[in-house]
């Protein structure tokens, strides 16, 4: 018998995966301690404002999302010398590279953690949107996650939107 596929929610465990592989990847690549604030499920439009966003579409069956990590340059040039050294002097496109990195790690990790327990979850290809005060607007109007987190002081974020498109893909009942 196969197992069933888990469907996706916004829940309690996946604000856990999500901080756990955010403060790893911090961690790991920067050797910096970050605090993860409370996670708070919403409904409606959001707007995430940053510099600086990876921003990643989920799909499984029936289901569609993304989940943007959403940080300042000051956050991004405050850490990356710890990896590039003092001596260099942080660029836009490093700034841009590093967030591209962090997105796919963060969110390859909670993907590995998610399909280990039967979610069959894949994801897009990242995409970067930078500008200074930039806001990323999800058109979604469905429950969302935002997930805060804290490093050194300065604030940033994950957002999670997801949409069940189950009721679309269904076969009409005449």
């Amino acid at each position: 018998m196969e197992p069933v596929e888990q469907s996706l929610h916004l829940d309690a465990l996946l604000a856990q995966d999500i901080s756990n592989a955010v403060i790893r990847a911090f961690q790991t690549t920067f050797s910096v301690e970050i605090t993860a604030g409370p996670s708070e499920i919403k409904r409606g439009m959001v707007s995430l404002v940053g510099d600086v966003s990876g921003v990643i579409a989920l799909v499984q069956d029936g289901l569609e999302g993304t989940m943007t990590l959403c940080l300042t340059f000051e956050t991004v040039r405050d850490i990356l010398p710890r990896i590039v050294g003092n001596a260099i002097s942080v660029t836009h496109e490093m700034t841009t590279d590093a967030v591209g990195e962090l997105t796919n790690m963060i969110f390859g990790q909670v993907k590995t953690e998610l399909n280990g327990r039967g979610y069959s979850l894949k994801l897009g290809i990242p995409s970067v949107v930078t500008g200074r005060g930039h806001f990323v607007s999800q058109f979604h109007r469905g429950p969302y996650m935002i997930l805060p987190f804290y490093l050194e002081g300065q604030l940033f974020q994950v957002h999670v939107a997801l949409y069940d498109n189950k009721e679309e893909l269904a076969p009409a009942s005449h």
